[in-house]
């Protein structure tokens, strides 16, 4: 590590040296748009900050401009609109080898035609989709990036945020407010999709690689609680992320290598002239070469590659788009190949898991007059993998046990009218219609058959599969500029059972004076569970199988949020919110039993229980705190602290833990920036993570010693608990600015101390006794980018 950490500084001072010392100018270029309407601003003003003499432009007649002459470095920009708010993106990060290309949406003052007192501009937290009232927040690319312990992944980075944890730090998928992972939307360009990670299972919404390039991704918005009515099926969060547009004016090329693999991306225009543009990333796994060199948690070997691009069409008033993203992982953990135990897979037995995941889309944008348009989006997206196991004998020879595979289809048509009325008021009306498809195939071996007999075999095809309708209506009415409320109203229909929900959802906010904020939310919240759980079969005595789990309804839940905002200053802010979540209609055995389906994902893979009803409930309330300085004078910080209960009830009647209730949840990030002239930086940042121990079932010791296997002890569900989690990783950066290109290292440590995390527990047969199995130890990793 000693040595390592000196080349790095070695290099570093080296390439800094060499550094030419002119100058090197670069182009910010963009729109400026209504952020309601998003109708185009001519003549909106852009100043360059802290130039002199002064840089500027105004935008033409269809609201894009072209700032030159942009010194390279950290840069801010402010921009103004008669009867808007001015809106100052600071710190934009400018190199050399690409332009930066922006649309900025500006808001329209509330009382025109006589003095307006100006509250405090908009915060660079505040959520892009402005029906937004509370548990919301958008996040940057270089958020992606910046916090360490992130590896450019959304999801990794949404966990340092206030009532977001980690199930382990082998995946990424995230506890939000003690729910079951499962409970997560992510959607994708307007589009819902599916998992979008590698190594998925189905049901999931989670995996140790993200498939989502972040760096394909804008701005955008993350979710954690009561949401606006446009997003529906969804309980715990909501990940609405954005593709943004290729450079319409010159080709750009990107070639990076790093712990999530070697990425090749290319954008340009298609015509310059109309603006159309294209824009693709590459990627493939580099965890099989790094494995040969670092221990990586698992004696398998990723295997993954994916694709993302994006299409943009301008026409005449609107754009046509077309986006797409997916990729195929498959990963093979054998313990006859290996003497120790990994950690997905029980001692004894060689596992092949195998996933792949494509969705698409197409979309028409049409703005049909000045204050309203509509949006069309026709979708299609395949996910299906599978896992087979081969148990050992105690030669140690594998033997074939159980194959068992899982496709999901989906076809999706939906679109929306937002309209802006005037200054107050502004609605947007939507709908989906998916039409969902599956195929479902399991099959055991039986050494009396000689070969292997079905388990499971259900499939229908798109054509003759189930319906999920969705229609929704959401406003936003400012009755001043310190006064709003978002009332909203979600309706959904399945037509399997043919079960509905009809969810009102409202938000209201005060701005009390410049620096302060109370807002308050209420949602009904409803999905429907995984395909796998409908059309899981029962074997009846008379060896007919029944799917016992075809009448079940949504599972839903009560969400109250109340929150408060301070600005201590320009760059800091104080933000607490207090939520309570009723969950009801909960899925959970007919028999008396512990089990509940809120605590699907606390384990490798979805295990799919028959003979479900909708009589279980839970319950999850807390306290979040976050203190926040945003990347001002080359540095900044983030703390946040979330205290919390997550409570369930299965049909036994008692009130559990469930296994995501850590009960507490403690991050502290700072960073710091060092710049040596203008074309050159030096970034060091760190992380420390503090959590309460999950509760577990314990394992009955008596019972799996006599079965052979991991047996648990069900009459003490969640009843124990692992030692409180603490991990601490720190990153180093360097970025170089030549005259042309632009090249970025890192190098960081996650869990830099070695702390050891429990992971599980499971039977070891070998040892006849109950072994513990630790999450990731100490793992440095490298990345290198040029942009050129």
């Amino acid at each position: 590590m000693k040595r390592i950490l000196i080349l790095l500084v070695t290099i570093i001072a080296g390439l800094t040296s060499i550094a030419q010392k002119n100058n090197v100018f670069q182009v910010i270029r963009g729109k400026v748009i209504d952020i309601d309407s998003k109708v185009s601003l001519p003549g909106a003003s852009i100043l360059l900050l802290e130039t002199n003499p002064p840089i500027g432009t105004t935008t033409d007649l269809d609201g894009n401009f072209e700032l030159k002459n942009v010194p390279i470095g950290r840069q801010g920009i402010r921009v103004s609109y008669v009867g808007y708010k001015p809106a100052t993106l600071a710190n934009i990060i400018v190199n050399s080898a690409q332009e930066v290309v922006l649309e900025i949406g500006l808001t329209e003052n509330v009382v025109q035609g006589k003095e307006v007192v100006i509250t405090a501009e908009a915060r660079k937290d505040e959520a892009m989709n402005k029906m937004a009232t509370v548990s919301a927040r958008s996040f940057t690319v270089e958020e992606t990036e910046k916090f360490a312990g992130s590896r450019g992944d959304v999801a990794r980075m949404a966990m340092n945020y206030a009532g977001v944890a980690a199930a382990n730090d082998q995946r990424n998928d995230i506890i939000i407010r003690g729910n079951s992972p499962s409970g997560l939307l992510w959607r994708l360009e307007d589009v819902d999709i599916p998992n979008p990670n590698h190594f998925a299972e189905n049901g999931t919404t989670g995996g140790p690689v993200g498939m989502l390039n972040n760096n394909l991704l804008q701005n955008s918005d993350f979710f954690t609680g009561a949401f606006p009515a446009e997003y529906g099926n969804a309980m715990s969060g909501v990940f609405d992320l954005k593709l943004r547009n290729g450079n319409s004016n010159r080709h750009e090329e990107l070639f990076q290598v790093g712990f999530n693999g070697f990425e090749a991306g290319a954008e340009g225009p298609f015509n310059k002239k109309h603006r159309s543009s294209y824009l693709v990333n590459y990627r493939f796994s580099t965890l099989q070469l790094m494995s040969n060199i670092i221990d990586i948690g698992t004696a398998g070997i990723p295997k993954y590659q994916d694709l993302s691009f994006k299409l943009n069409f301008p026409i005449k008033n609107g754009k046509i788009s077309i986006f797409g993203i997916g990729g195929t992982s498959e990963i093979a953990m054998l313990d006859s190949k290996k003497n120790v135990q990994d950690l997905y897979s029980d001692e004894g037995q060689d596992l092949y898991n195998r996933s792949k995941m494509a969705a698409s889309g197409i979309s028409l944008t049409k703005f049909i007059r000045d204050r309203s348009y509509f949006k069309l989006s026709l979708s299609g997206l395949i996910q299906n993998g599978g896992t087979t196991i081969d148990t050992l004998d105690h030669n140690n020879k594998p033997h074939n046990s159980i194959d068992h595979n899982f496709s999901e289809f989906k076809t999706s048509l939906s679109g929306y009218l937002n309209t802006k009325y005037n200054s107050r008021l502004s609605t947007k009306t939507g709908f989906t219609i998916d039409r969902l498809g599956y195929d479902l195939f399991t099959k055991a071996y039986y050494s009396a058959d000689s070969g292997f007999r079905t388990l499971i075999s259900d499939k229908k095809s798109l054509a003759n599969g189930t319906d999920l309708f969705r229609i929704y209506y959401q406003a936003t009415y400012k009755f001043s500029e310190r006064l709003s409320i978002n009332p909203g109203l979600h309706v959904i229909y399945f037509d399997l059972n043919n079960s509905y929900a009809i969810e009102p959802r409202l938000g209201a906010s005060w701005q009390i004076n410049e620096h302060q904020k109370l807002s308050a939310g209420y949602g009904l919240h409803s999905n429907i569970q995984a395909l796998s759980t409908y059309f899981l079969a029962s074997n009846m005595p008379d060896h007919s199988l029944v799917e016992t789990n075809k009448d079940l309804g949504f599972t839903k839940s009560h969400q109250f949020v109340i929150a408060y905002d301070v600005n201590i200053s320009k760059s800091t802010r104080l933000k607490a919110e207090a939520y309570y979540q009723n969950l009801f209609d909960v899925p959970v055995e007919k028999r008396s039993s512990s089990y509940s389906i809120l605590n699907t994902g606390a384990g490798w893979g979805v295990g799919a229980v028959d003979s479900l009803a909708n009589t279980g409930k839970g319950r999850n309330y807390g306290l979040e705190l976050t203190l926040e300085r945003f990347f001002n004078k080359g540095y900044y910080y983030l703390a946040t602290v979330s205290i919390f209960q997550s409570k369930y009830t299965g049909s036994d009647g008692i009130e559990r833990n469930t296994a995501f209730n850590s009960n507490y949840v403690v991050n502290c990030l700072i960073g710091k920036e060092f710049e040596f002239g203008s074309r050159s930086a030096v970034t060091i940042d760190f992380k420390s993570s503090f959590a309460g121990g999950r509760f577990y079932t314990p394992i009955d010791l008596q019972a799996s010693r006599i079965a052979g296997e991991t047996k648990y002890d069900e009459v003490h569900a969640f009843n124990s608990r692992f030692d409180p989690f603490l991990k601490a990783d720190i990153k180093f950066g360097y970025r170089l600015n030549g005259k042309k290109i632009s090249q970025e290292w890192q190098f960081y440590v996650e869990n830099f101390t070695n702390h050891k995390n429990p992971l599980m527990q499971s039977f070891s047969k070998s040892k006849n006794e109950i072994t513990t199995t630790y999450q990731l130890g100490m793992f440095p990793m490298m990345q290198y980018r040029i942009h050129f």
